[in-house]
């Protein structure tokens, strides 16, 4: 089944829920996606579909069409999230060991969850998107935004992370480096040294549940027509879609409100989602970049 990082967090361990809080802090997207185990640790065995011939209506005494569903096998390999910090020895004596991973630890994983959102945006959703005929441009030829359309599918469309990680150390394992003792780092300091590590990956397996709009800014925004066009490519549905953009194109989009744009009270249940689009939530999220993103070229 999938789950949230927070849901999962809170059913490993009050410590991982801790982590989860902090990695997600700044990184909507991330906090609202959903994950699942993969299928082998730390890669994803997964079947995309390339054609289905399903039931067919047939007179009666008749024989019954034959179904099928031809798909592709594919593999995905799960990225590792973390990294580690090291304290010398001299700044230790002064503050403290777990005083000052108390206080270091919680920047590190925020920085760590924008900086694998940052990943799912420029580097799944909208090169997915491009590659599949499914973006389209505002028109701006530098200094641009972006918007993409998401529909989660389970199985298809869907956060990873491994199971087996997961199970022994949490979604993330924090571990003391040589046994909390004194060690020599890289450049011969001695010191003490926290290691942060986790397994998760994105899988994008359903070219008709990701779209975008490219090459926004404050004088090349979105057609109504382009954005409804965006969510029909998504297939969207106010259950499993989101908008995920920066807040600033969503400050483009006001001139619509009161027609598509609509605000609702259940929007604040979604971290930083407080409009939606003919009923599909936006998520805004600082990740994307502040208009400085290069055109992007689609054929």
């Amino acid at each position: 089944m999938s789950s949230t990082l927070k849901e999962l967090a809170v059913a490993l361990s009050q410590k991982q829920e801790h982590f989860v809080n902090h990695l997600t802090e700044e990184s909507p997207i991330l906090d609202n996606m959903r994950f699942e185990p993969s299928t082998h640790g730390l890669w994803n065995a997964y079947e995309e579909v390339s054609k289905i011939n399903g039931a067919e209506f047939v007179d009666i005494n008749q024989p019954l069409p034959e179904m099928e569903v031809d798909s592709n096998l594919k593999k995905i390999d799960l990225s590792i999230l973390g990294g580690e910090i090291f304290l010398p020895e001299d700044k230790a004596s002064v503050i403290g060991v777990s005083e000052y991973f108390g206080k270091k630890v919680p920047m590190l994983l925020k920085h760590a969850g924008q900086t694998a959102e940052k990943k799912i945006i420029y580097d799944n959703f909208i090169p997915y998107a491009v590659q599949n005929g499914k973006a389209v441009s505002a028109g701006a030829s530098a200094n641009c935004y972006s918007m993409v359309a998401v529909r989660f599918i389970d199985g298809e469309v869907t956060g990873l992370y491994s199971a087996k990680n997961i199970g022994k150390h949490g979604i993330l394992d924090s571990t003391p480096i040589n046994g909390g003792t004194l060690y020599k780092n890289a450049n011969g300091l001695l010191g003490y040294g926290v290691r942060l590590k986790g397994y998760i990956g994105m899988q994008l397996a359903n070219p008709d549940a990701v779209s975008a709009i490219v090459n926004i800014a404050s004088e090349n925004v979105p057609t109504a027509d382009q954005i409804d066009n965006m969510l029909v490519d998504a297939k969207a549905t106010p259950a499993s879609t989101f908008i995920f953009c920066h807040p600033k194109v969503l400050s483009m989009l006001h001139k619509y409100k009161g027609n598509v744009l609509q605000t609702t009270a259940g929007d604040w249940d979604v971290n930083r989602s407080f409009m939606a689009w003919n009923g599909i939530r936006f998520i805004t999220s600082y990740n994307f970049a502040n208009g400085t993103e290069s055109a992007v070229s689609l054929a």
